[in-house]
């Protein structure tokens, strides 16, 4: 029985809302880097919760420590309770690079989804699942220089596609193992993941598996329940072109793909093109939203495909209503 619930669970996490004619609704999720902030301040939280039924958030991935499950406990379920009225699912997150062996290691991470768990346990549930932020790809300021960044697999020394190996093997180990963690527990597990893997300088990121080199993108793909792309760029024609690869590989997988998001980036700093609120003519709401419609219109044939993501909430927040 008590897998059968957890099983149950799981299914109405990912259960998408469905319009007249059985049509689906994309989801629209949104990260959220300053939860903690949120829960110390009402009018902020107000705000956030305008906000988001205003821009029909289905979704959101709460940043939170290990930590902060316990010691903001009365400020998160008053924010599950407001987020489930008005019909937004939350998730947990946590992602950082140190949390690769050759750095920290990832006992941080795990005790972050442990947390969460906890919380649920404790509280009746609140959270659907869990959503990871890790980028094994160098310039995060933490570790060595193992993925070896602006090389292709073709390119690599053995020692240096030796690093790469070991690095890919150790990201799959650590979704894979959140998954069974968060499974366990009757709750999804989902990923941001870096447009690369598929297309990285012009060829698949590989590792070796049975003695074969193979691409990396199937074996990562069935090692998380949510698979959203950074797929981070102001044209609707170069996301679309960055997420191809995910949604075709997607349809090969069947029903072992995990469900595919894209996601736009609205956080200023991240360069022109890159963000909206670097990109002078679509640094407004309207932009954004207009953009999310036409590439989820696009990509809706493919049977993974989800809807998409805002990165971040603070970005949305700073950026002009528009018309």
């Amino acid at each position: 029985m008590r897998r059968a619930a957890a099983a149950l669970v799981l299914v109405l996490a990912f259960a998408t809302v469905s319009m007249a004619g059985g049509q689906r609704t994309p989801v629209r999720a949104m990260w959220v880097w300053t939860t903690v902030e949120l829960l110390a301040a009402p009018d902020a939280r107000r705000a956030f919760l305008d906000a988001l039924a205003q821009a029909q958030i289905s979704d959101v991935y709460l940043y939170l420590r290990a930590d902060d499950y316990r010691r903001h406990e009365d400020g998160l379920r008053t924010l599950l309770g407001a987020l489930a009225k008005k019909g937004v699912r939350a998730w947990g997150m946590e992602g950082w690079r140190g949390y690769f062996s050759d750095a920290e290691g990832p006992n941080g991470f795990f005790a972050a989804i442990a947390g969460m768990i906890a919380f649920n346990a404790r509280n009746g549930g609140g959270f659907v699942g869990f959503h990871s932020d890790l980028e094994p790809q160098d310039g995060q300021g933490d570790g060595v220089d193992r993925f070896h960044n602006g090389l292709p697999d073709s390119r690599l020394t053995p020692r240096q596609r030796a690093d790469r190996d070991g690095l890919m093997n150790e990201w799959l180990a650590l979704h894979a193992e959140a998954r069974a963690r968060l499974r366990a527990a009757g709750l999804a597990y989902g990923a941001a993941v870096p447009s690369w893997v598929d297309d990285y300088e012009g060829e698949p990121v590989r590792i070796v598996q049975n003695g074969a080199r193979v691409p990396l993108l199937p074996l990562l793909m069935r090692t998380v329940d949510e698979y959203a792309i950074m797929s981070y760029n102001t044209e609707p024609a170069n996301v679309l072109a960055r997420i191809g690869g995910e949604l075709r590989q997607a349809d090969a997988l069947g029903d072992a793909a995990p469900r595919i998001l894209f996601a736009l980036e609205t956080h200023r700093g991240a360069g022109r093109n890159v963000s909206y609120a670097d990109t002078p003519e679509k640094a407004n709401r309207a932009a954004v939203t207009a953009d999310f419609a036409r590439i989820a219109a696009a990509a809706a044939a493919h049977v993974a495909f989800a809807g998409g993501a805002i990165h971040d909430w603070a970005g949305w927040r700073d950026l002009p209503a528009g018309r």
